[in-house]
């Protein structure tokens, strides 16, 4: 058994490019409670190659699909955006982008988790929206169970079996 913690970056400051010092203090205090990680990928974009460093892991890798949502994914719940996880699952049944993106997320991770060995652990960093796409793809009964879609440093941590996702939970970041 394989297991992926996938989580959201940390707080960035006002540009969306970097954490801020809030960000940074969340993700060392964060990181001081978490296991070890076998690898860890990030989206190239910086905050989320910040926050893996802030958790204190090193990166192994850096991936482009795990940091853009596709244009073409359409928000069907306009002007209200997904709020929840059995929101974004009804997203990705009703935008065949969507699906795609959830899928090929999904598909991803069981690739990375494959480059893990046996009883081991992946961790990612990414963003909002990419987490919940590929959750919603790889665990869809379980991940509408959820409730709120992440925030900063929330994550999901799933089992994979060398076959299928097993089980899964979401992280929650106490306030």
């Amino acid at each position: 058994m394989r297991t992926l913690e996938h989580r959201r970056h940390s707080r960035r400051d006002a540009s969306g490019v970097q954490l801020n010092p809030e960000g940074r203090a969340l993700a060392r205090k964060v990181g001081g409670s978490m296991p070890r990680f076998d690898r860890v990928i990030t989206s190239p974009k910086r905050r989320a190659v910040e926050t893996a460093t802030a958790l204190g892991f090193p990166v192994d890798a850096t991936e482009p699909a795990l940091g853009e949502m596709p244009d073409d994914a359409g928000v069907p719940f306009e002007p209200d955006p997904p709020r929840t996880f059995e929101e974004y699952a009804r997203w990705a049944e009703q935008s065949r982008a969507m699906g795609e993106f959830a899928r090929s997320q999904a598909h991803l991770w069981e690739r990375e988790l494959e480059r893990v060995p046996e009883g081991g652990a992946l961790l990612m960093i990414s963003h909002s929206g990419v987490v919940e796409a590929g959750a919603v793809a790889a665990l869809p009964r379980v991940a509408r169970t959820w409730g709120p879609l992440l925030g900063y440093l929330e994550g999901v941590r799933l089992r994979w079996d060398g076959t299928r996702w097993v089980s899964g939970e979401v992280l929650r970041v106490p306030e």
